[in-house]
């Protein structure tokens, strides 16, 4: 499952890369939202919550403050709709995220494919447990298989669901939504001062 922390890995692979682009994403609200959550995605990974609260209630809230974040911060930025780009990133974000929170919310995990797995370059052996988070789609309803783990990645050793693609490509178009500039001063400007320029008759 892949969560608003992709951004932060995102944005420092562009620092490195493009300097110039990443100065561009300084334009987005919110940023604050965003080192929220790779904290939480963190403290998620790192099993830093609390020893009192449960697993499941864990990811459930994981799961459900995640989703906030994602909603928040494409409100924050909500002027970026002006542009194509925007308007799907700030579409898909959401999207894809509440696809892959619906599932834990509910659950308690996410639910994954054994084939896709296996595909993706895990042992039989290995796959004998869950690893933590993770359930089985065999283990649920059908009704989930639109929303788990489908997609193998074998040279990333990965099953991603459609919820992870659609976040990816939102957040890559959010890049390049901040990146497009908008109108320029003299565009706007430019006709009005040239006509009062003019001599009136």
């Amino acid at each position: 499952m892949l969560t608003l922390m992709v951004l932060p890995a995102l944005i420092g692979l562009i620092i490195v890369a493009r300097p110039n682009v990443a100065l561009s994403l300084t334009k987005l609200r919110g940023k604050w939202l965003i080192v929220l959550a790779a904290a939480l995605q963190f403290m998620h990974v790192e099993g830093l919550w609390p020893d009192q609260v449960k697993e499941g209630i864990e990811r459930r809230t994981y799961a459900v403050l995640v989703l906030v974040i994602a909603i928040a911060f494409c409100w924050l930025n909500r002027s970026l709709r002006s542009r194509r780009p925007g308007r799907w990133a700030l579409t898909l974000v959401p999207l894809g995220t509440a696809s892959n929170s619906i599932p834990i919310a509910v659950l308690g995990a996410m639910p994954y494919s054994y084939q896709g797995a296996r595909i993706a370059g895990y042992s039989s052996a290995e796959l004998t447990t869950d690893a933590p988070g993770y359930i089985r789609l065999d283990d649920v309803s059908a009704l989930w298989i639109p929303l788990a783990d489908l997609i193998p990645i074998p040279v990333l050793m990965k099953v991603l669901s459609v919820g992870d693609l659609l976040l990816f490509t939102g957040l890559v178009l959010l890049v390049i939504a901040c990146r497009q500039p908008g109108a320029s001063a003299s565009s706007v400007t430019g006709p009005t001062q040239e006509s009062a320029a003019q001599p009136s008759a």
